[in-house]
């Protein structure tokens, strides 16, 4: 059982290797002109990602986020210059069905009961994956800071709401695999309806396996084991998924967790957790990080510490306002500036070393990291 498990630790580091130094999928460099025909995959303020038969190409328009969300087609006309496309026209189809609509309702609530820009485009982000609703500049405070991923759904924000959705059921069904299975028809609901990234397909996964684990049996769950399992299913899913730089980082992120988290214990450890798990994604990811954006902030777990409880407060209070409970929603316009003024202190220039510097310095931060972890909190992860 023991040569086993040490198996499985050592696929799962070989694993977390190819997720950090695989380098997403791109397109061929070149020029041209054409028309591209696909289907969107990211909408934010000035543009949006197409899929399509030959590769994946960003469509640089403003105009797209107040029209289409992710899920609908397009139909392109314009010049490519590698993977970027200029459109001169373009024609858009939406996506009839019942997910796009209840999203596009959703978009349109929030653009009727939320006045400000920025709170309401804080809102469909985190609750909807509606990125298109972020301002331009927002979204910039956010990537010179290093927190862009919180604009992202993902883990966190499925981890949020599952455990929500837990104390509910549970408050309403009591204890059992009643309250378990209604919890998770909500988690596969948030899943479906902020998207189906790849990040929240993962997150999903493992929230209801863990929720369903403690229903059924309590104890102790194998998150490495869940983990895998998630990854399965999406490949059965999704087989292209590994060449998706969304998936290369929220698996990695994971699973650099399970391998080199810690658990911080004391007085300062709802401090200290989420900075440490910060510190060791930002350096796990560095390279990956690197090669898609050209270089990682170094505020960015610190930033992300601090933002923990301006997000909460944004998705509860976003929540109520778009149910309409206005008497409480009321405080999302100065949460949300006051979110803002706070990363404006952490806004920095991005860090890009060169391979030979970076790699030696990532594999000493690396086994820092393990050592931190201490042996035996890690093998019991295995056990």
């Amino acid at each position: 059982m023991e040569l086993s498990n040490r198996a499985v630790a050592a696929a799962s580091v070989l694993l977390l290797i190819l997720f950090l130094t695989v380098r997403p999928q791109t397109v061929n460099n070149g020029y041209s002109h054409g028309v591209w025909r696909g289907k969107l995959t990211t909408v934010t303020a000035k543009g949006g990602m197409l899929s399509t038969g030959t590769g994946n190409y960003w469509v640089a328009s403003s105009l797209l986020a107040g029209e289409v969300l992710r899920g609908d087609s397009l139909l392109v006309l314009g010049y490519r210059s590698g993977m970027f496309i200029t459109p001169f026209g373009i024609r858009s189809k939406l996506s009839r069905s019942p997910v796009s609509r209840i999203r596009r309702s959703y978009r349109d609530r929030l653009l009727n009961t939320i006045s400000d820009s920025v709170a309401r485009g804080l809102t469909g982000g985190l609750l909807m994956g509606l990125r298109g609703l972020i301002p331009a500049g927002t979204a910039s405070v956010f990537k010179q800071s290093g927190t862009s991923h919180l604009l992202a759904l993902s883990g966190l924000h499925t981890g949020i709401v599952a455990l929500v959705l837990l104390y509910l059921t549970k408050l309403v069904l009591g204890k059992g695999i009643l309250s378990g299975w209604a919890a998770v028809t909500g988690i596969v609901a948030f899943t479906v309806l902020s998207g189906g990234r790849a990040s929240t397909v993962r997150a999903g996964i493992m929230a209801s396996s863990v929720v369903l684990w403690l229903s059924y049996r309590g104890g102790g769950v194998h998150l490495l084991t869940l983990w895998w399992a998630a990854l399965a299913v999406s490949l059965v899913i999704s087989p292209g998924i590994l060449s998706d730089r969304g998936a290369q980082m929220s698996y990695g992120a994971v699973l650099s967790l399970i391998v080199f988290g810690g658990n911080p214990r004391g007085r300062f450890s709802v401090i200290l957790a989420p900075l440490y798990a910060g510190i060791t994604v930002t350096v796990c990811l560095a390279p990956l990080i690197t090669a898609v954006y050209g270089g990682f902030s170094w505020t960015g777990p610190v930033a992300t510490a601090v933002s923990l409880p301006f997000m909460l407060m944004v998705m509860a209070l976003g929540f109520t306002g778009s149910a309409g409970l206005t008497q409480v929603s009321v405080l999302l316009n100065p949460v949300t500036h006051l979110w803002m003024q706070t990363l404006e202190l952490f806004q920095c220039t991005p860090v890009s070393l060169s391979p030979g510097i970076m790699y030696p310095v990532w594999v000493f931060l690396l086994v820092c990291l393990r050592i931190i972890s201490r042996w035996n909190r890690f093998n019991r992860r295995f056990r």
